[in-house]
């Protein structure tokens, strides 16, 4: 194998190196509340669980599996995690609310917290002395 050629190899990892600067000041300007609400919508989409799917990539005797798995689910399983799923989504949908509640409260006590701060400036500018 031949050695490849250095200046290609150090203009790749300079491009690399200046994605990753990149990559960093994105995340940097992302405010918390952003960061917060992508997160809290990521949850949403997934608050929900689903049975599983039977599926087999084996050509002849997938569609055999299939059947069979699915029979084997429908007679043993599904009586069982059926409660256990539509409990496990109950809590997903409850944690999701209170998440978004609690993000609505932090966004207006800081607003709140802003508007003291300004006021108590204004006052404090208030009260210095005049010459």
């Amino acid at each position: 194998m031949t050695d490849p050629n250095p200046d290609r190899v150090e203009e790749v990892l300079e491009r690399l190196r200046a994605g990753v600067r990149q990559r960093q000041a994105e995340v940097a300007t992302i405010s918390g509340s952003e960061l917060a609400r992508h997160k809290l919508a990521e949850l949403s989409a997934r608050e929900y669980v689903q049975e599983p799917i039977a599926v087999s990539p084996r050509p002849v005797l997938g569609r055999w599996i299939v059947f069979a798995r699915k029979a084997f689910f429908h007679a043993f399983l599904k009586w069982f995690t059926r409660p256990v799923m539509e409990q496990q989504n109950s809590y997903n949908q409850a944690v999701s609310r209170l998440l978004q509640d609690l993000m609505q409260s932090n966004e207006i006590l800081t607003q709140r917290v802003r508007e003291l701060e300004a006021r108590l400036a204004e006052l404090l500018r208030d009260q210095e002395p005049r010459e």
